[in-house]
């Protein structure tokens, strides 16, 4: 396959790629097909964006995703850094890492979700309230898919999608409607949140922060506004009620269950019963049909590590995705998706069992929690668990055409090239290179793939030459075979 100048949408310049699903990874996907120029529809059933929504943090994994697309900064306006990070509520301490990871924030998710949809529309993303997704037809496999939709207003209706992709929750429709079966490890994890009107100064000390519960359950109290607490309660024992509102005295009631004392609350802005459960689709695609998010796999958003692991879904489906619209795909990128990101929903999924298994029951977890707190003192242990609940310890199993044998020992190859790498915005892969006169065989080299591959002389204090993926992983280094197959095996063929 030779590429030239490909035209925006040359599968079908009438179909879209259609993402179901207004949430953080909804948008966050849809900004990286935009960043490639395909054509792209964002389907929500609600009418408005989501007022209120429970995340209240994202780690560091989250921010390193936005900084690679120039919107950290915009985000970090919005909110405060994270004081730590924590495993089964038991402190970590990664301020002893070096070199020092990009730290996590503190800030509503609705804060999120209107940043992401603002960047979607500077992209020409089209945004679809108010459209709930009833049926869909996926056809022989190499055609479209096509939707059939009812309206807020009762209306139905039909589109055509050259992919279809669900980001809709842990009840997704599309999930259900192409029958991709999610199963599951058995947790099911119920609480309520909500935003109190607090004077900070009248705040007991367990009424701030996150703190595991000996009696069962977990509490967290954050700053959401001013004078405004975000709440998460959080029974560890069999769930029991409904998702839906609650009023201030049935939060109160679930405030003094887990810290002994009502809040002193000025007034409710909103809350609401939710339950969490635990499972992985068996499949992340079926034909032109794909999942992510939410919708691909779910587990107790505890630390934050399953939106980081929802918005890893996008950046690692976005560029892929659009390679296959526009043209260049080599063989196997599109189902590399799978391959990758199946086994990181499923560690996570598991590294969430493993922290609720860790508080309940609480009679008998009191002493591993003891063994797991001083073993979090060590040195490599508190780097592990650290690098794994702030989701930046993600490695996928690439290779390269002629690699040598081992090359996956090489400690770069499929890791997130470090920071301060010059990556580039505008979601192309980046070729990094030695100053001098070491760097000109590999820019000549690259320059084949210019439209794809961005090239850049590495930093100091960042390893070079390296491959990077639109996603941040490193797909080549020296000793991983050639330059030129590692761009053809993720980049296609030069123009």
């Amino acid at each position: 396959m030779t590429a030239t100048a490909a035209p925006d949408h040359p599968e079908s310049a009438a179909d879209p790629v259609v993402v179901v699903g207004a949430g953080p990874t909804g948008l966050m996907l849809a900004c990286e097909l935009a960043l490639a120029k395909v054509r792209t529809v964002v389907l929500d059933r609600r009418t408005e964006p989501a007022e209120h929504a429970p995340g209240q943090a994202v780690n560091a994994a989250v921010m390193q995703l936005l900084d690679q697309r120039g919107l950290g900064d915009r985000l970090r306006e919005q909110g405060m850094p994270l004081p730590g990070a924590h495993f089964s509520l038991i402190w970590l301490h990664p301020e002893l890492l070096d070199p020092q990871p990009v730290r996590g924030l503190l800030v509503p998710q609705n804060r999120l979700e209107a940043l992401l949809e603002q960047r979607a529309r500077e992209l020409g993303v089209e945004l679809r309230r108010g459209q709930e997704v009833t049926g869909l037809d996926t056809g022989t496999g190499d055609g479209p898919v096509t939707l059939r939709l009812r309206g807020a207003d009762g209306r139905e209706g039909e589109l055509t999608a050259s992919y279809l992709v669900g980001a809709d929750g842990t009840q997704s429709a599309v999930r259900r409607l192409a029958g991709i079966p999610f199963p599951g490890s058995g947790w099911t994890v119920a609480g309520s949140v909500g935003d109190v009107e607090v004077d900070f100064a009248q705040l007991a000390p367990n009424h701030l922060g996150a703190h595991y519960v000996d009696s069962g359950g977990v509490y967290s109290g954050a700053p959401a506004g001013p004078d405004l607490l975000r709440v998460i309660t959080t029974g560890l024992g069999p769930a029991a009620g409904s998702d839906g509102p609650v009023g201030l005295p049935e939060l109160q009631a679930d405030i003094k269950e887990l810290t002994g004392r009502e809040l002193p609350a000025r007034g409710l802005r909103w809350a609401e019963r939710f339950t969490s459960v635990s499972g992985n689709a068996e499949r992340y695609r079926h034909g032109r049909v794909l999942l992510a998010g939410d919708a691909a796999h779910s587990f107790f958003p505890l630390g934050g590590l399953r939106l980081s692991t929802c918005l890893q879904d996008a950046v690692n489906l976005g560029w892929k995705l659009a390679a296959q619209v526009n043209g260049w795909a080599p063989p196997g990128l599109l189902d590399s998706y799978h391959d990758e990101r199946h086994p990181e929903g499923e560690r996570a999924r598991a590294a969430l069992d493993a922290q609720l298994a860790l508080m309940e029951p609480p009679g008998r977890t009191a002493g591993v929690r003891a063994l797991v707190t001083r073993l979090a003192g060590l040195e490599e242990v508190n780097r592990h668990l650290v690098e794994l609940v702030t989701g930046v310890d993600v490695r996928y199993a690439v290779t390269a055409p002629g690699a040598d044998d081992g090359q996956d020992t090489h400690p770069l190859i499929g890791r997130r090239i470090p920071d301060p790498a010059p990556l580039p915005h505008d979601g192309r892969g980046l070729l990094l290179v030695p100053e001098g006169a070491d760097g000109l065989p590999l820019t000549d080299l690259a320059a084949g793939w210019a439209d794809r591959v961005a090239t850049a002389v590495a930093p100091d204090g960042v390893p070079a030459p390296a491959l990077v993926r639109p996603d941040g992983h490193v797909v080549w280094t020296t000793g991983a075979g050639e330059p030129a197959a590692a761009l053809a095996r993720w980049f296609g063929e030069p123009s």
